[in-house]
């Protein structure tokens, strides 16, 4: 009994013994309407022989003539009796017997038939279609059966790795062969474990930089702090307005990185959506140029602008801004003494170039993650959250970022490629 409740609770199982029943109902529909057929064409065949001997039997007496004999199985005859016109059977003779009774100026005209050959085809058809159902039936449950267990099999297979990655084991791959839709939930499924081990990774990578770029401000706040206490006590010096500033420093610090990682948290969760409108990279471009024009020519830098057809975006302006603002703050930080940083914009493509260093091939997709910070750049004043933001916007308006070397190859060179908008595109 257990067995059976167990195999009732299985999907595959429930499904086949519905498909099952439908089958078994539609194969006795069809016998038994096959099985009609063939007795209501039978009977046919015996009225339509009985009519013509009748036929026969009326015009012979028309003529003067005696009845025409009688065949084997059949009988002609005139009788008194009562007329029953018509096709009937009478079931009291030996066999079954089939009459057609008709009223002529001589008598009544009795032709009949013996039905039993008739009788025995009907008993053969109906076993042999009985049998038919029967084996039919047998086949299809075993089949049924068959095809739902291999069905729970791959289907235990693909609960067995779930079971896996619910216990941590991301590492876990399913495997199933063939190309049918289990297949597929199983590469879906694949496909998902995969981006969240990597998602797990990069939050363990993410968690170590960010231990480790909070402990130099902590340790620094620490040092304040106790260096202030050292000499309230044993000096009896007083905490001095720059003590307690350069321990608000570091707090304010500690506090940019924390806001910096949740700005970035609201980005990647979409929630700027909601704000999208249509923003013309010219007015973007003339908004950067307004901002930061003064910033880099009073640093001794230049900045050039390089604007051709510039389209309309569906976006989050302020968000577009802060974009283009991380590029170019990323420029003013990180290039030459007195280059030129070239903001660049060709319908849907913005890109920002600078003259500094660069950065490796190897490490463009690196820097991109949050709080990543080359070595060359950690002890500066930035928190790695720059170009993680600016990927975070991009793919938020479904756009891609992507990193390469500058002008001449020297410098870097930061791309953006928006979506197309559909009133942007000339029609041909």
């Amino acid at each position: 009994m257990k067995r059976l409740s167990a195999l009732h609770r299985l999907s595959a199982f429930r499904q086949a013994m519905v498909l099952l029943a439908l089958f078994s109902m539609i194969s006795v529909i069809a016998w038994g309407g096959t099985y009609w057929l063939i007795w209501s064409e039978m009977g046919r065949v015996v009225d339509a022989r009985l009519a013509e001997r009748m036929e026969l039997a009326v015009s012979a007496l028309a003529a003067g003539q005696p009845l025409p004999e009688p065949e084997d199985g059949e009988s002609i005859q005139l009788t008194d009796d009562s007329p029953r016109l018509g096709f009937w059977t009478d079931p009291t003779q030996g066999a079954e017997t089939r009459y057609l009774q008709q009223q002529t100026p001589q008598g009544i005209v009795l032709v009949g038939e013996n039905t039993e050959r008739y009788e025995e085809m009907r008993h053969i058809v109906s076993t042999g279609m009985q049998l038919s159902l029967v084996g039919s039936l047998l086949a299809a449950g075993i089949a049924a059966v068959l095809m739902a267990g291999q069905a729970q099999r791959r289907l235990n297979v693909i609960t067995g790795g779930l079971a896996d990655v619910a216990q941590g084991q991301l590492s876990k791959r399913i495997s199933l062969e063939g190309k049918d839709d289990l297949s597929m939930v199983a590469g879906r499924i694949n496909l998902t474990t995969a981006r969240l081990e990597q998602a797990m990774a990069d939050m363990r990578v993410q968690s170590s930089n960010i231990a480790h770029d909070l402990r130099t401000p902590l340790a620094r706040l620490r040092a304040e702090i106790e260096t202030s206490l050292n000499a309230l006590i044993n000096k009896d010096r007083a905490v001095t307005e720059d003590d307690l500033g350069a321990a608000l420093e570091q707090i304010d610090r500690i506090n940019e990185t924390f806001d910096a990682l949740l700005r970035l948290s609201q980005i990647e969760s979409g929630a700027g959506r909601s704000g999208f409108m249509q923003v013309p990279l010219a007015d973007l471009i003339n908004r950067v140029k307004d901002t930061f024009g003064p910033v880099i020519e009073k640093t001794g830098q230049h900045l050039s602008i390089d604007v051709a057809e510039p389209a309309s975006v569906n976006g989050d302006p302020d968000l577009l801004m802060q974009l283009v603002a991380n590029l170019v703050q990323n420029a003013l930080r990180y290039g030459a003494t007195g280059q030129t940083i070239t903001l660049r914009c060709h319908k849907t493509l913005l890109s920002v170039s600078d003259e500094g260093p660069g950065i490796p091939f190897q490490e463009r997709e690196r820097v991109l993650q949050p709080l990543y910070q080359r070595e060359t750049h950690r002890q500066g004043d930035g928190f790695g959250l720059g170009l993680s933001l600016v990927r975070a916007i991009a793919e938020l308006h479904g756009a891609d970022l992507s990193l390469a070397d500058g002008t001449n190859g020297q410098g870097l060179t930061a791309t953006v490629r928006f979506q197309t908008n559909r009133q942007d595109v000339n029609p041909a």
